[in-house]
């Protein structure tokens, strides 16, 4: 699958291939980053998974499609990249995807801080729908995570 987020910047299919640019923006993004371990499962699992790329990996999304409920796993563009629709690019084809599966509804959490994300989720429909309570490590504990669903049917 091949789709245009902007003039130069593609998204693709993941593959191992991709692992360690994946993974080394994972690491170079979050405090608590997946492990390469994870990441490399969702891609040999056939989760899917998408990169953004112009000559360098800056951006993925993991999703698991099915046809009963979605879930977006991890989505991640680099600092430098944001706000150019990259994001925007990656949920509405998990949207498209789903909506393909038949799934009823797709779940994401996000931090409660992360403002960029929840404005972002919402804007495609998303509402928040319960707190899972100190779920992320931060460097001063813990922190919720808002969980989101888009009902589909």
């Amino acid at each position: 699958m091949s789709t245009k987020a902007s003039e130069f910047i593609e998204i693709l299919d993941m593959s191992l291939v991709d692992l360690d640019c994946v993974y080394e923006l994972e690491f170079n993004t979050y405090d608590y980053p997946w492990t390469r371990n994870i990441i490399k499962d969702c891609i040999i699992n056939k989760y899917d998974c998408y990169i953004a790329k112009n000559q360098t990996v800056i951006g993925y999304a993991i999703s698991k499609i099915t046809s009963i409920d979605s879930h977006i796993l991890n989505l991640t563009v680099d600092k430098k990249y944001r706000n150019m629709g990259i994001a925007s690019s990656f949920i509405e084809m998990i949207i498209s995807k789903a909506k393909t599966y038949n799934s009823n509804s797709i779940f994401l959490e996000t931090r409660a801080s992360n403002l960029a994300a929840k404005k972002l989720y919402e804007k495609y429909g998303f509402k928040s729908i319960d707190i899972r309570k100190n779920y992320y490590k931060t460097f001063h504990g813990r922190e919720d995570a808002i969980i989101y669903r888009k009902v589909l049917i």
